[in-house]
């Protein structure tokens, strides 16, 4: 299913836009802290500055942050996550543009650990940028209904009338505890064996085979090109839902506010970083409420280094 998955996927990408870039290798970046920063001139001494932090959320709070985020098949089959290395491919745009967002997006990854592919490699990730997404959404399920996998046809149909500039979506597969895929048995019914039973891990794990984003070109006006890769990064390499409302407080925002709010976070957020850090940390197969308590807990190391932060 997954070399097939995404062929059919970058075939559609070359006959709907200009050729992609591939973007395999991140670009050497120069690490902020290397960066000179202007150093304060010594003047009249002042009174000292108090500064009281703010206290932390609960992990009640955080845990219902993650939970409401997060978006999952069925109740008992975990969280998805990339399986494979990840293989970007943009296009739509010009190619300098195209080539620094897919830089930071595998940047992104390889500082949560996700395996980078090599170059010319088969896209599982495509970031395109279209003129108006919900019409090539429409011209999609009429005339190539395969690129939505098997997402359910309630989740095709509210990207069908979805009128905002972004439509995200993942293709995503099981396979058991040990990794074994789907097999044809003797009958045509799809068979998985599944491993001896064990209260610590799911019999089962969900994988992320592909993951498709468009992105209305006339929303990225005053955007950033991190701003958007950052976005892309956190909805390609997780299932999330689209309008985290629930986040935007005084406690924590999320870069997934990018085209919901003017003003939306530069960079992916201390919340985001644990979201993602959490999900893909341990294994795969863990149980969903291990993967929540994980996740809850990178979230609440970030934000707690966050507040210590001068």
């Amino acid at each position: 299913m997954g070399k097939g998955t995404t062929t059919a996927l970058m075939s559609w990408a070359m006959l709907l836009l200009p050729t992609p870039l591939w973007a395999q290798s991140p670009s050497p970046q120069t690490s902020p802290s290397a960066k000179a920063e202007p150093r304060a001139q010594a003047g009249p001494p002042t009174d000292p500055i108090v500064v009281t932090a703010r206290p932390l959320p609960s992990r009640a709070v955080v845990d219902r942050w993650v939970r409401d985020l997060s978006v999952r098949r069925s109740s008992d089959e975990p969280m998805s996550r990339l399986s494979e290395p990840l293989c970007v491919a943009t296009a739509g745009m010009n190619a300098p543009f195209g080539k620094r967002l897919a830089d930071r997006v595998l940047s992104n990854a390889e500082r949560l650990k996700v395996r980078l592919a090599g170059d010319k490699c088969r896209p599982n990730v495509l970031i395109l940028f279209v003129d108006d997404g919900a019409a090539q959404v429409d011209w999609l399920i009429k005339h190539r209904p395969g690129i939505f996998g098997d997402l359910p046809y309630a989740t095709i149909r509210q990207l069908r009338h979805d009128r905002g500039p972004i439509h995200a979506w993942h293709i995503t597969a099981i396979a058991s505890r040990d990794g074994d895929k789907l097999i044809q048995g003797d009958n045509g019914i799809p068979v998985l064996r599944i491993p001896s039973a064990s209260r610590i891990e799911a019999p089962i794990q969900s994988m992320i085979v592909a993951a498709v984003i468009l992105i209305d070109r006339p929303a990225i006006v005053g955007r950033t090109v991190d701003q958007i890769a950052d976005y892309a990064t956190m909805q390609t390499l997780a299932v999330v839902k689209p309008q985290p409302s629930a986040l935007q407080n005084e406690y924590a925002s999320t870069i997934l506010s990018l085209f919901g709010h003017d003003a939306a976070p530069g960079q992916l957020t201390p919340f985001d970083w644990g979201y993602l850090r959490g999900l893909y940390s341990g294994r795969a197969t863990r149980r969903t409420s291990a993967q929540y308590a994980d996740m809850a807990r990178s979230v609440e190391s970030e934000l707690a280094a966050e507040s210590k932060a001068p």
